[in-house]
């Protein structure tokens, strides 16, 4: 082995270990810059890493950010880890079946927050960390319908307080028919054109369910998102595949009780 491919392999770990160190995503010039590496040398590598799949590049910001599948390599090393085991194979098999991008979703005070996203295919792209308001989400919705009416209205009223969101463009008794409908869904499908503020592509969708989780974990919920055309041609497909998996994670929460 050259000393040009074992440098190469030490500088792939040190801009991992980098992104350990900020949390966030970087341009490559701020990367190049903490290594004391040339931003060709490392331009060069996080393409690599991007077509492997190991490192995600948002075209908007013009910033890199690990992949899931970093995390995934060692997830074995941890079976108790359910997001980054069970369910990180659920988010992989949705995004291979269907094409479109893939992403986890919790709450997070009065936000849906996205802990873990799969870029599709040239489809449009959602950071991991990226926030929606609970009251403005067709998964929050769907996490808020399985609340008390008080627990909701809390987080309502909150959003209101913190001026996320004008009382007049969206009411309270919005949010309740908001929520009577999502009582009635297993699965969400929102167009970003049915929200106040879009902030995704105007002909972006959303479709999302439930997963089970294990006994005191945080609340967690699978996505597909891409064009609205998309998702609704291949709505079906979702829904059963979404099916599929709520099953076989619940079957496996049972078989270890």
């Amino acid at each position: 082995m050259s000393r040009h491919s074992v440098k190469s392999a030490e500088r792939v770990f040190r801009i991992l270990e980098d992104f350990a160190r900020t949390r966030e995503p970087a341009r490559l010039s701020d990367l190049a810059r903490r290594l004391g590496h040339p931003v060709s040398s490392v331009n060069a590598l996080l393409k690599c890493m991007v077509d492997l799949g190991y490192m995600e590049f948002d075209d908007t910001s013009h910033r890199y950010y690990p992949a899931a599948r970093v995390a995934h390599l060692g997830s074995w090393l941890n079976c108790q880890d359910y997001e980054q085991t069970a369910v990180l194979e659920a988010m992989y098999l949705l995004r291979e079946t269907v094409g479109e991008s893939v992403v986890l979703a919790t709450t997070n005070d009065i936000y849906l927050e996205y802990v873990e996203t799969l870029h599709g295919h040239g489809g449009i792209k959602i950071l991991r960390g990226t926030r929606r308001l609970l009251v403005q989400s067709g998964t929050g919705w769907l996490f808020l319908a399985r609340s008390s009416i008080a627990d909701a209205i809390s987080v309502y009223l909150r959003t209101i307080e913190l001026g996320e969101l004008e009382q007049d463009e969206f009411s309270e008794a919005d949010l309740l028919h908001r929520l009577a409908e999502h009582r009635k869904m297993d699965i969400s499908f929102l167009r970003a054109r049915e929200l106040l503020r879009p902030t995704a592509h105007w002909d972006a969708a959303m479709m999302s369910t439930i997963i089970p989780s294990p006994p005191g974990h945080r609340p967690l919920a699978l996505g597909v998102h891409g064009l609205a055309e998309s998702l609704a041609e291949k709505r079906d497909k979702i829904a059963d595949l979404f099916g599929s998996i709520v099953k076989s994670l619940g079957e496996a929460h049972a078989g270890s009780d």
